[in-house]
């Protein structure tokens, strides 16, 4: 598995990863523009040269809002989410920002446990966020050191 900045040429793979994943996800246009930006970091995790997962961080002053984090169901267990939120932190690092931030729906235990595994904490609760799925978001937040 290889984990890369993303490209024009993975935009329309990564929305359709993001589409299949998420529910709702960004479009060709905005991943291609995301990838062009300074401020964001949009990644891709390839395996054989096959888009499997996605992940884009945009990045302020002091932290990093995970935006999406997207791995097809037949590459999941495979360790490639944790790949990318590394690679993430390690970014976040070298700009010298001190919090990741992202937002998990509740039900989704899998996530949530991830995300606890990599040293996310829940600070927070967003009550009815996820109207489709009648879910709250759950906000966590990791402190990160450069």
């Amino acid at each position: 598995m290889e984990i890369i900045r993303a490209d024009g040429k993975y935009a329309a793979a990564a929305a359709e990863a993001e589409a299949a994943c998420l529910g709702t996800a960004w479009s060709e246009k905005q991943i291609r523009e995301a990838a062009e930006r300074d401020d964001t970091l949009y990644l891709a995790a390839l395996e054989d040269g096959v888009l499997c997962g996605t992940a884009s961080c945009v990045f302020s002053l002091f932290e990093g809002m995970i935006e999406n984090i997207a791995v097809l169901p037949g590459y999941r267990r495979r360790g490639i989410a944790t790949a990318l939120l590394a690679e993430i932190e390690r970014e976040a690092k070298d700009r010298g920002l001190c919090t990741l931030s992202l937002e998990a729906a509740s039900k989704n235990k899998a996530a949530v446990l991830l995300y606890e595994k990599v040293g996310f904490k829940s600070v927070g609760v967003r009550k009815g966020f996820y109207r489709r799925e009648n879910d709250d978001a759950l906000i966590m937040v990791k402190e990160i050191h450069p």
